[in-house]
C-alpha cells in the first residue's frame, strides 16, 4: 500500500502538470480573436481605400474643370471666328479670354495627368492592401482553427487530470492535505521532496540515519528540519 508521502508526491505531480496545463489553456485563449495584425491589415486597406476616394474625387473635379474650360474655349472661339462680332474692344476682350482659357486648359491638362498618376497608385496600394488583407485572413483563420482544437485537447488533458487529482486526494486525511497545501503555497509548489540516500532533494541537506529510516517506514509524515519540506521515497 503506497504511503501517504509517496500519495502526496503523486499528488503534487498531478498539480504541478496540472499548473502546466492550466497555463498553456491561458495562453492560447489569449490568442484566441482577432490578432493586431489583421486589424493593422484592416486598418490599411481601409486608408487605401479612402484615400482612392480622394485621389478619384480629386480626378473627376478636374477633368469636370478641363471640360467646362473647353467649353468656354469653344464657345469663345466660335464668337471671336464666327463673325458676329465686329467691335475692335469686344474681339480684344474675347482674344484675351481666349488666350487665358487655353493656358488654363494647359494647366489643367497637366494637373489631370498628375492626378491620374496618383489614381494608379492608389488603385495599386488599395489591391496590395486588398491581397495583403486576404493574405493575413487566411493566416489567422488557419491558426484560430488549429487553437480550438488545441484548446479542446488541453480541456480534456485538464478534466482527466483533474478526474486523477480527485481520485489521489480522497485517499488522503484532511490534516495530511492541509499540511500539503500550506507548504505547496509557502515552497513555490514544491511541497514534497524525494529522499535519495540520506539527501534530501528540496535543499541537498544529508538527513540523520534514524530520521531516514523514519522516511522509508512511511509511517507518518517526516519533514526536512532544514528546508520543511515533506520527505518521501519512490514506491
Amino acid at each position: 500500500m503506497a504511503k501517504a508521502g509517496q500519495i502526496l508526491y503523486r499528488l503534487q505531480l498531478l498539480d504541478t502538470e496540472l499548473s502546466e496545463q492550466l497555463s498553456k489553456l491561458r495562453e492560447a485563449q489569449a490568442l484566441l480573436g482577432e490578432s493586431a495584425e489583421l486589424r493593422s491589415a484592416r486598418r490599411a486597406l481601409k486608408k487605401a481605400s479612402e484615400e482612392l476616394t480622394t485621389c478619384g474625387g480629386r480626378l473627376r473635379e478636374l477633368e469636370m474643370d478641363l471640360r467646362r474650360v473647353n467649353d468656354r474655349i469653344a464657345a469663345t472661339r466660335d464668337r471671336l471666328y464666327g463673325g458676329r462680332v465686329t467691335n475692335p474692344k469686344e474681339l480684344s476682350g474675347l482674344q484675351q479670354d481666349f488666350d487665358y482659357s487655353k493656358r488654363t486648359r494647359e494647366k489643367l491638362e497637366d494637373q489631370v495627368l498628375t492626378a491620374m498618376v496618383v489614381v494608379e497608385d492608389c488603385e495599386k496600394s488599395l489591391a496590395d492592401a486588398t491581397g495583403r488583407l486576404a493574405d493575413v485572413q487566411k493566416a489567422w483563420q488557419e491558426q484560430q482553427e488549429s487553437l480550438t482544437a488545441r484548446l479542446g485537447r488541453l480541456q480534456a488533458s485538464i478534466a482527466a487530470l483533474r478526474d486523477q487529482r480527485e481520485g489521489v486526494a480522497v485517499l488522503l486525511g484532511a490534516g495530511d492535505l492541509a499540511l500539503y497545501q500550506e507548504l505547496k503555497r509557502r515552497k513555490g509548489g514544491r511541497a514534497v521532496v524525494l529522499l535519495v540516500g540520506q539527501m534530501c532533494q528540496g535543499c541537498r541537506v544529508t538527513l540523520p540515519t534514524s530520521k531516514a529510516q523514519l522516511v522509508r517506514r512511511g509511517a507518518d509524515l517526516i519533514t526536512c528540519a532544514h528546508c520543511g519540506r515533506i520527505l518521501t521515497t519512490e514506491s
